[in-house]
């Protein structure tokens, strides 16, 4: 099976705290990875961890630098060699463009420190890929229906919406029964579906 890669929007996780154990404290990327960091170190996975580990945390990740364009030629290794004997120490990872390979989830996503405390200041943040979101195409379909246009589509997470001038202001056209459908008479229009 193909490696899967998220390249979807990006997220900010910034710890708020030191407890390891609270949910927002803990980047719960997958079921597998819930990225954490204490009160001295760094960080480490809590779904299988309580603490970090020299040269083993965050257990079941793998780490380089690069971009996801990049993701299979690059070579990974773990967290603390890629933060110290690379950069220098975490701090040198801030702002460094890289990727981390969720092991057992076969997942590669894009990542970069943002900040980076220390003695006393033990928070950390980041910017990472999501999942990429994929939307379905939306059959829409056009009649033309005693000199009406009649407007079909059949999701009710979209609307339809028209304008005279497609430099001007969007107004919104409200929805009759599934299936959605609009019948619109007079001037030149234009039409989108939103979500």
């Amino acid at each position: 099976m193909a490696a899967t890669i998220w390249d979807g929007p990006v997220i900010t996780f910034s710890e708020t705290t030191t407890d390891t154990t609270l949910p927002m404290n803990q980047d719960r990327i997958t079921d597998n990875v819930w990225i954490t960091r204490g009160a001295s170190q760094g960080i480490f996975n809590a779904k299988t961890e309580t603490f970090f580990t020299h040269f083993l945390s965050p257990t079941n990740t793998a780490w380089a630098d690069g971009t996801l364009a990049d993701f299979a030629s690059l070579t990974y290794t773990d967290w603390n060699t890629w933060a110290k004997n690379i950069h220098g120490g975490p701090r040198g990872t801030v702002g460094v463009d890289a990727v981390v390979h969720l092991i057992s989830d076969d997942i590669y996503l894009g990542i970069k420190f943002t900040s980076w405390g220390g003695f006393g200041t033990w928070l950390f943040s980041y910017e990472r890929t999501t999942p990429s979101v994929a939307v379905a195409p939306i059959p829409l379909t056009i009649a033309n229906i005693g000199n009406q246009a009649v407007l079909t589509w059949t999701n009710a997470a979209f609307s339809l919406q028209s304008a005279t001038n497609v430099a001007g202001p969007y107004a919104t056209i409200i929805n009759a029964v599934s299936p959605y459908t609009n019948s619109l008479a007079g001037a030149q229009t234009y039409f989108r579906l939103i979500h």
